[in-house]
């Protein structure tokens, strides 16, 4: 019977199964007892690996994990595959699992650093000296290194899974230095003079940013179901990020806010100019609908107001920062703080904003 069956031999405790991959004459041994049912599943089996052949699906190591062969074909694999190559089929098996600004974000630190950069040279090529070379001589933050870093990591991480290769070469690199900038709040005299550059509707988002220290994307997604003037509180539930609504930074983040007198005050004032039919708080002036994200509120309002206030350049991530330092100077409670931050505990409170509290709490 076996004699019939193109590419199965049926040994006296075993099968073999025979095919060509990569131009390769292959023979992998089943330890089966040749039986009519068990040549009919090698068959089928064999079939299966032609056809995964033919449409470049075929995974070796998946078929035969202990096979002597299949490792070494795999070994050889990394001498045909481009660090581009890699990171594609990395990127197209895994973006369905990140948010859609993590996605924009790797896209962007594949097409700027990782191609340009690494994406000629083979994977059995790469060396870690080359990623440590580049970060010596690039003038990216630590963090975004970092985050270089950790893409070519998991690629590469792919390939040692499937003994592709025989370790992962950014384990050999240490993660590089991050930095943290030193917060620079706004004093009062600064804070005025920054909002007497700005009208309407800009005025109000940044006045009650600066009294009630919400990030830009939380401002954005504000909406009216989220607010209890009753209560003189708002629940910061959203955050609004290259135009998509998404749930805030962390599970901390998500939080009840109790206003600030000058905040509620702010607030009313625009709820009186806001129209009926929107449900978000703060609204692009020239266009009456909300804003896309905090990229045209920064260039258009932003960076202009602090131009023409002469006022030294910051973010207005700033705007945060004043809020905490106001709050903390004014000897409010450091777990109320944080909470108001919607920062995890105090810890992470204290780590960026101790200076600012009183030597007499």
């Amino acid at each position: 019977m076996d004699s019939k069956l193109t590419g199965i031999k049926a040994n006296n405790s075993s099968i073999s199964i025979s095919f060509t991959y990569n131009d390769i004459r292959c023979r992998e041994t089943v330890k089966v007892k040749p039986t009519k049912s068990a040549l009919k599943e090698m068959v089928r089996k064999r079939d299966a690996i032609l056809y995964e052949i033919e449409f470049g699906q075929f995974d070796y190591l998946k078929h035969f994990p202990n096979s002597k062969k299949a490792k070494s074909l795999a070994s050889t694999q990394a001498n045909r595959i481009t660090i581009k190559e890699m990171i594609t089929e990395w990127f197209k098996r895994t973006q369905d699992q990140w948010e859609y600004s993590t996605k924009r974000g790797y896209i962007s630190k594949i097409n700027h650093h990782i191609e340009p950069n690494f994406g000629h040279i083979y994977v059995n090529k790469f060396k870690p000296s080359f990623f440590k070379d580049w970060g010596a001589t690039s003038n990216l933050s630590g963090k975004t290194k970092n985050e270089v870093r950790s893409i070519l990591r998991s690629a590469f991480q792919e390939l040692y899974i499937d003994e592709v290769i025989d370790g992962n070469p950014i384990d050999r690199v240490k993660r590089f230095k991050h930095i943290k900038k030193e917060p620079e709040p706004f004093n009062a005299i600064e804070r005025e003079k920054i909002l007497a550059q700005m009208t309407g509707q800009v005025r109000n988002l940044y006045e009650f940013a600066f009294w009630t220290g919400l990030r830009t994307s939380e401002l954005l997604a504000l909406r009216k179901c989220d607010i209890d003037l009753e209560r003189k509180v708002i629940f910061v539930r959203k955050a609004l990020v290259h135009g998509r609504e998404k749930e805030t930074k962390t599970k901390s983040s998500a939080r009840t806010h109790q206003l600030h007198k000058s905040a509620l005050k702010v607030l009313k004032t625009q709820l009186s100019i806001t129209s009926e039919n929107n449900i978000r708080i703060f609204l692009n002036p020239k266009t009456d609908q909300p804003w896309r994200d905090d990229r045209a509120i920064y260039h258009n309002c932003w960076v202009p107001s602090l131009k023409l206030s002469g006022v030294k350049f910051r973010k207005q991530y700033n705007t945060r920062h004043t809020y905490a330092s106001t709050m903390l100077t004014e000897n409010k409670p450091i777990a109320w703080v944080a909470k108001q931050l919607g920062h995890s505990d105090i810890a992470m409170t204290l780590s960026i904003y101790a200076r600012w509290i009183p030597e007499n709490t």
